[in-house]
């Protein structure tokens, strides 16, 4: 599959540059993807021997794409780091490198396809692919199958003075989804949109998973282009977080 007008990319840090490895070799040789790929790091893997000497980069011409680390002020990393929350605030800060997905280096491509380091490919990514929308970014519902958690829950609401400001500033009472795989058209993008992502993450640093609940809170509400991606067709599942029957066959799966 080669197809100019996309790219599928990554993030990852040293911590995980073993799992984009492992999902980066699943891409090409279980998903049957020979199309543009490109890897964007911070500062740690930036210049790093393992990175320079990696084959699987070598070897199919992955493009590697340097954004420093983000630098939060020190009002933002008092408040968040000590939000309730599963400890992701303080182990996994290099999650907010996401936002930089959302950077204009990426409209050289109509299209992107995101995928979390560690996802597990099972089969060709075709039927994935072939579901871009104009205008759109297709992603799976944090909740679903049940659909019972809302916005809302991405946010610490013993915070009250943050999450009292957002939840009567927009409509958290809404479905919103993962970061774990995002299909996007680039034409969503504007010389804004990280900015604008980065001052909704300064104005409420109360997201307990990180970028997930701010990336949610942009493009559902502020600038809604979010629509749930196609779960399966007639032959196979597309994309799950966890594999919630055996007998359905994934194309890819999380966890």
């Amino acid at each position: 599959m080669i197809n100019n007008n996309i790219c599928v990319v990554f993030v990852c840090n040293n911590a995980y540059f073993n799992k984009f490895i492992y999902t980066c070799n699943q891409l090409i040789t279980n998903g049957k993807y020979n199309g543009h790929i490109c890897l964007v790091i911070g500062d740690d893997l930036y210049n790093d021997d393992a990175l320079v000497n990696c084959d699987i980069i070598k070897n199919n011409n992955i493009i590697i794409k340097y954004f420093p680390d983000i630098n939060f002020p020190t009002d933002f990393e008092k408040i968040n780091n000590s939000i309730n929350t599963d400890g992701r605030n303080l182990t996994k800060k290099f999650q907010w490198h996401k936002m930089h997905l959302f950077n204009t280096y990426f409209k050289q491509w109509n299209y992107i396809f995101y995928l979390d380091c560690g996802i597990s490919i099972f089969s060709d990514i075709s039927p994935l692919i072939n579901e871009i929308t104009e205008n759109t970014l297709l992603a799976h519902s944090d909740a679903f199958p049940t659909y019972e958690w809302k916005l809302y829950n991405q946010f610490d609401n013993s915070k009250t003075e943050h999450f009292t400001k957002l939840n009567n500033t927009y409509n958290l009472n809404i479905d919103y989804f993962q970061t774990t795989i995002m299909l996007y058209d680039t034409k969503i993008i504007n010389e804004y949109t990280y900015t604008n992502l980065f001052k909704l993450t300064i104005n409420y640093p109360i997201s307990i998973s990180n970028e997930q609940g701010i990336m949610a809170l942009y493009f559902t509400i502020i600038h809604p282009v979010f629509k749930q991606i196609k779960t399966h067709n007639e032959h196979t599942y597309f994309y799950d977080y966890i594999s919630r029957n055996h007998n359905h066959k994934y194309i890819m799966l999380k966890t």
